[in-house]
């Protein structure tokens, strides 16, 4: 049988002794003669060589996401593709992008240059870990039919860039205070809640000590919430809540940030881009209010438009909510390395 790539999917997985990592797993009719590595030029990132067809569907900015990216490739040899060509969208705070594609032969010469190659270009926001001269990465075959090749990346960039830091998130509503109502019986309360239980999750495996004003339904007033905060000493605050129409079939969303504080509007920004490039929507520009005593950079966020019926059908899946949770995540995180880049 012919050995070739059948499917190919991303995962996040924490593990023993609280490993965390992104994987890369392979279905394949059998496996690689040999497995190549090495990383492409840093600006590699800026002519990604994804074909135009992509930039005009989902997450249209594919060249946009890999921009300034790090470009690692491993090369399959021996192997075929059946599965299609693919820039598959990751974006799970490290893996920017996998892109799935042929290599060429190299014409007549020895066995290894014969043989037909696949390359994985890896699009990842952050260098990966290295021990000593060589990429942390951990990288199983596993026979059978279907083999499955498994390539583990540390998360560990991650860890190092938000550990320590102090992150205020604030579940607007709570207790008697619904919010917005879906045309079912959502409420923005509990979709509040649960998108900050879904970023808190992934704040924590990140070392980030946590600042919340709420972590159930309750009643929660405003006075309460900067007293929670200003003595939570966050570096940054996120508030979120939800958006709404009288219009049924309208989709509606916002992200509001302080209009005097420059560091505000960059995590807006980042959010923002983060958020069209995982869901696919351009949340509203709006102007926040400064909260009295909060000397922080902090933005709302209004992800999903509650009176949509898709959008009250679309969360109730756990997928839809943890990917929301996720685009803010990564929208966090990308603002902390460019304030971290411009001080240091």
């Amino acid at each position: 049988m012919k050995k070739a790539i059948l499917n190919a999917w991303p995962s996040v997985v924490v593990g023993d002794r609280n490993q965390w990592q992104s994987k890369l797993t392979l279905e394949l009719t059998g496996l690689p003669e040999e497995i190549r590595f090495r990383a492409l030029p840093d600006n590699a990132g800026t002519n990604t060589g994804l074909k135009p067809a992509h930039a005009a569907g989902f997450a249209a900015g594919l060249s946009a996401l890999c921009k300034d990216a790090h470009r690692y490739r491993f090369t399959l040899q021996g192997v075929d593709l059946v599965m299609a060509e693919d820039d598959i969208v990751v974006a799970d705070g490290l893996i920017k992008l996998v892109r799935v594609h042929p290599g060429r032969h190299t014409g007549p010469g020895n066995m290894s240059e014969s043989l037909p190659q696949i390359h994985l270009d890896i699009f990842t926001e952050y260098p990966l870990p290295e021990q000593g001269d060589k990429l942390a990465v951990d990288i199983q075959q596993t026979p059978g039919l279907p083999a499955t090749v498994t390539f583990s990346f540390s998360r560990k960039p991650l860890r190092d860039l938000l550990g320590g830091v102090r992150i205020g998130i604030d579940p607007g509503h709570g207790g008697k205070d619904k919010g917005i109502q879906g045309p079912v019986d959502l409420t923005e309360k509990y979709v509040a809640l649960e998108i900050s239980r879904e970023l808190c999750n992934l704040l924590e495996l990140s070392g980030a000590h946590l600042v919340v004003t709420r972590t159930g339904d309750l009643d929660v007033t405003e006075k309460e919430r900067l007293h929670i905060l200003r003595a939570g000493n966050p570096a940054l605050c996120v508030e979120i809540h939800v958006s709404g129409s009288d219009n049924p079939l309208a989709q509606v969303y916002k992200l509001a940030a302080t209009q005097d504080c420059s560091d505000s509007q960059l995590l807006g920004r980042e959010i923002a881009l983060a958020l069209h490039e995982r869901m696919g929507i351009r949340p509203e520009s709006a102007v926040l209010p400064p909260r009295p005593g909060l000397e922080v950079p902090y933005v709302r966020v209004e992800p999903l438009c509650l009176t949509y019926f898709a959008d009250e059908a679309n969360f109730r899946a756990p997928l839809f909510r943890k990917r929301l949770a996720q685009s803010i995540y990564n929208g966090i995180s990308r603002y902390l390395h460019k304030t971290k880049v411009r001080q240091s």
